[in-house]
């Protein structure tokens, strides 16, 4: 009975240990960190999805000149846009989690972005690229995992994302991008 007890102990350590033995695996950016200096973009506020007759937003983006995303799901009607933006402003809970974070390169009428995204496997880094339309409105036109830094499953999209002037942003510091 001793040997039974002792194993099962044994056995509930170990289970309980697997997440340090095993580690989550993390990717890694592809994207190189690189200033934005263009004028495609306005990078004075964030960018945003809308539906449901133009009264609804959700996905915010936040877009940096050191070639920083900040990305937060969510929504709400479009008329509480700017309380939601200082919630996120106001919450540090977002500069601790990396699965908001990622980077963005333009280049001429295209933008590439890349973010960490949470999932049970650990920190998976997804891309989305897509064309500018003017310089407040951009439509991400394809989705990428990148898996140990080769693209995969690349599948089309079409979102579409609008420009909303916002003053103070988040500040774009966090402990993932250097």
């Amino acid at each position: 009975m001793l040997k039974i007890i002792l194993m099962i102990t044994v056995l509930i350590l170990l289970v309980s240990c697997c997440s340090k033995i095993f580690q989550k695996e993390e990717d890694f950016l592809t994207i190189s960190k690189t200033s934005y200096t263009g004028n495609e973009l306005k990078l004075n506020g964030c960018y945003y999805q809308k539906w449901d007759n133009n009264q609804k937003f959700g996905n915010v983006i936040f877009l940096y000149n050191n070639g920083v995303v900040f990305q937060k799901g969510g929504s709400g009607e479009l008329k509480d846009l700017n309380n939601y933006l200082s919630e996120i402003q106001e919450n540090k809970f977002y500069y601790s989690k990396k699965g908001f974070w990622g980077l963005f390169i333009v280049e001429e009428n295209k933008i590439i972005c890349e973010r960490w995204v949470g999932t049970e496997a650990g920190y998976l880094v997804y891309q989305e690229e897509g064309n500018i339309i003017n310089d407040t409105t951009f439509m991400m036109t394809l989705s990428s995992r990148i898996n140990k830094g080769v693209k995969t499953n690349t599948h089309k999209i079409e979102r579409i994302y609008y420009f909303h002037e916002y003053s103070p942003k988040p500040d774009s510091t966090n402990n993932f991008i250097k």
